[in-house]
């Protein structure tokens, strides 16, 4: 049972902490071994050791430990029965790994000072950290038996008890404990982890249950013994608590979720749910578990429509009751981005940008979506403030720049390119991926030189970027300038990826530059087919390679297709020449 894992608590932390100040005047007995008689030395010998371990403790506190061992070595010289300079020499020692010499040490001193405490535990911890645990245990047994009601040296005692798995002993110590200080809920906790670790469930329950008579309005502690009802088979008997964990708090969240698991296991679906939500209504259950729930609906609702709609009923009960958080929102556009509810999706991480601007996960979200959703306004305007909080990501110059190209802010375009790829100098793909956006960009704004200069650069970082093959031939083509080169590099981009319809057309409007008429309409046919949305330019294209053809009145209609194109979307601008090829019926270039 793992019931109490969440509650188990680290006593040696505590022992170290009651015993920080201790200094017990009761007896402790000596070592089984006697220590060695050490021969007297002059007053003046004695102030001589003292002085030096005095200069030693400084040493240390400075951090000096090599020149602290010195001195307290020295000190040991000038008085051999110096015992707190071998206390010191075991801790530093021992604190070194020479764990044999800081035993020596230390069981001098202990024999040395039987009365002394904290030489005897030093004693025990080094033995433990040599594995030698049942000594350790005894010496803490001597120590404990000779003060029987000195708390610190039994919550040691304890702590290693616990540590070497003797359970039983433990929890007799504890209940000793309990006798000396009164009843405390952590050593209670404790105690019920115990008789788990020893499937004794009856035991812990029975504890449990005295625990909840000395808090009988904690609901944590209710929780306990409730889970171990639960797991004994006793649901009934959970049941009850739950109710009245809410008779205690009627807003415990916990409590509902635990509601809705039994319900759960008993088959009831429907009121599992309903406790569910009433979990969810609650600001006080946190988005972190709220999401962790949300999180297992998201991949049931993947295959159940039951479970789609019960995700977005707790997803807007979520929001209800969490609206400025951040992660809230953005949780709810996880849900709706899957769905491909994309504006919905976007409202929800804009929100959440704007609610936590320092997490560039949401704006990038955000910018991602806008980029699907071919928003260029909102893409820029949300790139922009973006951009007051991470001046130093390359990703948000990138989406920066893509708006201003589709805006045909070319020069603003460039300077962003510009900005993304002087933060990437380590990154050679990301590097070469601004390279390439540069050549679109600098092509756009007639600087061909400077475009063709981008991409071989961008081939030179990177010599299987497709974008950079392809993009560079199609503008060669554009222009008739270096054909052959141009059919080479297009035709390892279309390798690469022999169904990207702008790789296939590129590879056709070369042919077609070259004055091969019968390949260039075999590839813009085929660019044509592939394409979910076929562009303007291409519809154009293939009407140009059709009146090469002698085909001119195919080519009207994909002129006249082209057309409807261009005047569908409101960012594509109708050229005077395609207009002069439909109502002339004839082909210019």
């Amino acid at each position: 049972m793992k019931t109490l894992q969440k509650y188990s608590f680290i006593f040696l932390i505590i022992s170290f902490a009651f015993l920080s100040g201790c200094r017990s005047k009761q007896p402790v007995p000596a070592e089984r071994t006697p220590a060695k008689e050490v021969a007297p030395v002059s007053e003046l010998r004695q102030l001589e050791s003292t002085a030096l371990l005095i200069d030693g403790t400084r040493q240390k506190i400075l951090g000096n430990m090599s020149n602290a061992l010195v001195l307290y070595s020295e000190a040991l010289r000038a008085d051999p029965a110096n015992s707190a300079a071998m206390y010191e020499l075991a801790k530093i020692h021992a604190q070194q790994g020479h764990l044999r010499d800081a035993e020596t040490f230390a069981r001098r001193a202990a024999s040395l000072e039987p009365r002394n405490v904290f030489y005897h535990l030093v004693l025990a911890d080094i033995l433990f950290l040599q594995g030698k645990n049942q000594e350790g245990v005894d010496v803490q047994k001597n120590l404990a038996s000779q003060n029987p009601n000195n708390l610190n040296l039994q919550i040691s005692l304890l702590t290693s008890l616990i540590y070497t798995q003797k359970y039983t002993e433990a929890i007799a110590l504890i209940d000793h404990i309990e006798s000396i200080a009164g009843f405390n809920d952590e050593l209670s906790l404790q105690k019920q982890k115990l008789f788990l670790e020893l499937n004794q469930p009856q035991k812990a329950i029975e504890e449990a249950q005295r625990l909840v008579s000395f808090f009988p309005q904690e609901p944590v502690y209710l929780e306990l013994l409730a889970e171990l009802y639960q797991e004994t088979g006793r649901g009934d008997k959970a049941l009850e608590i739950y109710h009245r964990m809410l008779e205690i708090q009627p807003d415990n969240a916990m409590a509902r979720l635990l509601l809705a698991d039994h319900y759960r296991q008993k088959g009831d679906e429907e009121e599992s749910f309903r406790q569910l939500k009433l979990a969810f209504q609650s600001p006080q259950f946190g988005v972190e578990g709220k999401a962790r729930i949300l999180f297992t609906f998201y991949h049931l609702s993947e295959q159940s429509p039951k479970y789609l709609a019960r995700s977005y009923e707790l997803l807007h009960l979520l929001i209800e009751a969490h609206p400025d958080d951040a992660e809230a929102n953005a949780l709810f556009g996880d849900f709706l981005y899957r769905d491909e509810k994309l504006e919905e999706a976007r409202a929800f991480f804009y929100k959440a940008a704007l609610l936590d601007p320092a997490d560039i996960r949401f704006w990038q979200q955000v910018l991602i979506i806008d980029s699907s959703l071919s928003d260029y306004d909102n893409m820029l305007e949300a790139s922009e403030q973006a951009l007051e909080y991470f001046f130093e990501q390359p990703v948000i110059f990138l989406f920066n720049g893509l708006a201003h190209m589709q805006k045909k802010n070319y020069t603003r375009a460039i300077e962003s390119f510009r900005a993304g790829k002087d933060l990437t100098p380590d990154d050679i793909g990301f590097r070469s991926q601004f390279l390439t956006l540069l050549g679109d960009a600098y092509y756009k704004a007639g600087k061909w030189d400077d475009s063709d200069r981008s991409y071989r650069e961008a081939l030179t970082l990177d010599p299987h970027n497709v974008f950079a093959l392809n993009n560079f031939a199609y503008h060669l083509a554009l222009r008739g300038k270096d054909l052959d080169k141009a059919l080479e590099m297009s035709a390892r981009a279309l390798k690469a990826e022999p169904e990207n319809a702008a790789f296939l057309d590129t590879y056709g409007w070369i042919h077609y530059k070259m004055g091969d008429f019968v390949e260039a309409e075999k590839w813009i046919r085929r660019s044509l087919d592939v394409a979910e949305e076929p562009s303007a330019t291409v519809l154009e294209q293939y009407g140009d390679v059709l009146y090469r053809l002698g085909r001119a009145a195919d080519a009207l209609i994909y002129w006249e297709k082209a057309l409807q194109v261009k005047n569908e979307k409101e960012d594509e601008e109708v050229s005077d020449q395609l207009q002069r090829k439909i109502s002339d019926k004839t082909l210019y270039e």
